[in-house]
């Protein structure tokens, strides 16, 4: 190993790199530390007590299959790797009789026939009962890995680690975000001036319409009356507000338009509330919040009346019935604009309660409008 290079090394620590930001780079990451090490082949492998998963340098279906993992539980390696200290290397086997060892299955049927003589092995994870183990192996007729080679593996590792951590927060910021997205209100994540970091696609939809009380302007969202966006501004420094390292402002909810004569724009409710530190280098720079929107009073579609039928299990007559009510209307007129005697509506008016769960029709009211999407979201 004298021979390899600064240039050498950084080159590889830059490819586990960019397996943090893109996972199907691992094959690659694992490919330039086989190459490093003058490995035979190596692998990234989880282990649970139900399966394993494996990224390899060699495409070989026959030593991921289910037969060779159950090998792998019943030889004493599998827990001899399971009690591996994080982070830490070592050489495989990791038996005090090698001889035992190469006298069992896992040795005769599956390393052998694939010259995995021994090697380096690490444990870079344990989570919910599984590990995460990084082998590099040697053929027989290779030497075994010595102690400046275990050396220079120990510096990589934590940089291996560390794009392991990397690659969970990107997995996770994203699967936040795909859930943003589908969320049936707006929500909007603005810094103490009001500037918009993130949307999802119904805060957007809010935004486009013509009718909306809320605007983007410069790219923080406003409200259209003046009155109304200092209540919203005052709200969002509140909650962005950290005064002497306290704990930050509560926020509040804001109706808007608050005129009620401005009947031309959508009635919203916004929900303001401390979020998340955004942070540079680790260090805290700016105070986050959120910004969850609402609509109310906002004429019932066609949209809303097949979410009530999917969501509480209603025929189409006892949906429509459900959503002549909940846009206000009383028995008997949502019984004729359904086209339905008032007797046929208070009969399917029972068989709503009991698939709501309600006894009343404000309650039953109530709990509609508690349920709505976002203006033509489902």
């Amino acid at each position: 190993m004298s021979n390899v290079s600064i240039e050498t090394v950084s080159a590889v620590i830059g490819k586990v790199y960019e397996a943090a930001y893109d996972q199907e780079r691992w094959f690659d990451a694992i490919n330039s530390m086989r190459d490093l090490f003058g490995g035979s082949r190596s692998c990234i492998v989880r282990m649970s007590p139900q399966t394993a998963d494996v990224v390899a340098t060699d495409h070989d279906p026959e030593f991921s299959s289910q037969q060779c993992f159950e090998a792998l539980m019943r030889d004493p390696l599998a827990a001899a790797a399971a009690a591996l200290p994080v982070g830490k290397v070592t050489r495989w086997p990791m038996m005090l009789d090698e001889t035992a060892f190469r006298r069992r299955e896992l040795w005769q049927d599956w390393f052998r026939p694939r010259d995995m003589y021994h090697g380096l092995v690490c444990n870079l994870l344990t989570a919910n009962g599984a590990q995460w183990v990084l082998d590099i192996h040697r053929g027989s007729r290779q030497d075994m890995f010595g102690a400046d080679e275990m050396g220079l593996f120990q510096k990589i590792v934590p940089h291996v680690l560390r794009a392991g951590q990397i690659g969970q927060q990107l997995e996770r910021t994203a699967a936040l975000a795909s859930a943003f997205s589908h969320l049936p209100f707006g929500v909007f994540v603005v810094n103490g001036h009001q500037q918009i970091a993130r949307m999802n696609e119904a805060a957007e939809e809010m935004l486009m319409r013509p009718d909306s009380p809320l605007r983007l302007r410069d790219g923080m969202i406003v409200a259209a009356n003046a009155e109304d966006a200092q209540l919203l501004q005052r709200l969002v420094v509140d909650a962005c507000t950290l005064p002497d390292g306290a704990m930050p402002g509560t926020g509040g909810t804001l109706l808007i338009p608050s005129h009620r004569q401005r009947s031309g724009l959508a009635r919203l409710v916004l929900s303001v509330a401390p979020f998340v530190d955004a942070r540079t280098y680790g260090l805290a720079s700016e105070r986050c919040a959120v910004i969850m929107v609402t609509e109310v009073a906002r004429r019932n579609t066609e949209s809303f009346e097949l979410h009530v039928r999917e969501l509480f299990d209603l025929t189409p007559a006892e949906a429509r019935l459900a959503t002549a009510l909940a846009s206000g209307r009383s028995l008997k007129e949502a019984a004729d604009s359904s086209n339905i005697t008032v007797k046929t509506g208070r009969t399917y008016l029972e068989r709503i309660f009991s698939r709501t769960r309600t006894r009343q029709q404000s309650e039953l009211v109530a709990l509609l409008k508690s349920t709505e999407p976002l203006s033509g979201r489902r």
